[in-house]
């Protein structure tokens, strides 16, 4: 298994352990109902990392994976540096930075978390924390038609193309779906269901890469 591919796989892991192993404990400590949160909207990603002792474990744990997410946009540059007939710099450069600055996004989001929930600052939270999501599907959405342009002029771009075009999709799905939900001002339930189905079509994205990375090696000069 290459570097690359550890990268991708491992940020999908770890983002969204953290999510499954926070929701598990709370359920175990009483703070969270049983519940599949993807199916019944019971509670939100957010509401999980909040009470002790997750607090550390989901700050400590997203924080690490949203390191992971930026180094998957560096992977993704150097991948398509390498495979690109012609060095596409400007466009491969931008859509790399803004996925970056979407993991810095997250970071803010999920480091002004803590347990005193009433002091907790919403604002800087949500606003942090939808940039992440808006900024990565725009970027994702991007790249994606940035391969199949690819493709057509016959590089090899991998076995993943499909699947990444199925993920976007579907999150703009859920986009749309979200901003119905708040303009009817719809239960905060459907607004979850549709929160842990974003977050895990984002995490399958950046998994989907792992496949096409199988003999892509980082060298010093990327």
């Amino acid at each position: 298994m290459t570097l690359p591919q550890r990268i991708a796989r491992t940020s999908f892991w770890l983002s969204h352990g953290t999510f499954w192993l926070t929701l598990l404990l709370g359920m175990y400590l009483g703070t969270t109902d049983i519940c599949v949160p993807y199916l019944t909207g019971c509670t939100s990603i957010t509401a999980t990392g909040i009470p002790d002792p997750q607090a550390y474990i989901f700050r400590g744990g997203l924080i690490s994976a949203c390191v992971l997410f930026a180094v998957w946009w560096y992977c993704m540059q150097a991948w398509l540096f390498e495979i690109a007939p012609q060095r596409p710099i400007w466009t491969v450069r931008y859509m790399v930075s803004a996925g970056i600055i979407s993991s810095v996004c997250l970071i803010i989001a999920t480091a002004v978390l803590r347990p005193d929930k009433d002091a907790l600052p919403w604002t800087v939270h949500t606003v942090f924390a939808a940039l992440f999501f808006l900024i990565s599907l725009a970027v994702q959405t991007r790249v994606t038609y940035w391969l199949k342009y690819l493709q057509k002029r016959g590089v090899d771009i991998g076995s993943s193309l499909r699947q990444k075009f199925i993920l976007v999709y579907a999150q703009w799905f859920f986009l749309l779906v979200m901003v119905v939900l708040q303009l009817t001002d719809a239960g905060d339930a459907w607004k979850n269901i549709v929160e842990w189905w974003m977050a895990l079509l984002i995490g399958l994205y950046y998994l989907s890469s792992a496949q096409d990375w199988r003999y892509f090696r980082l060298t010093e000069t990327d």
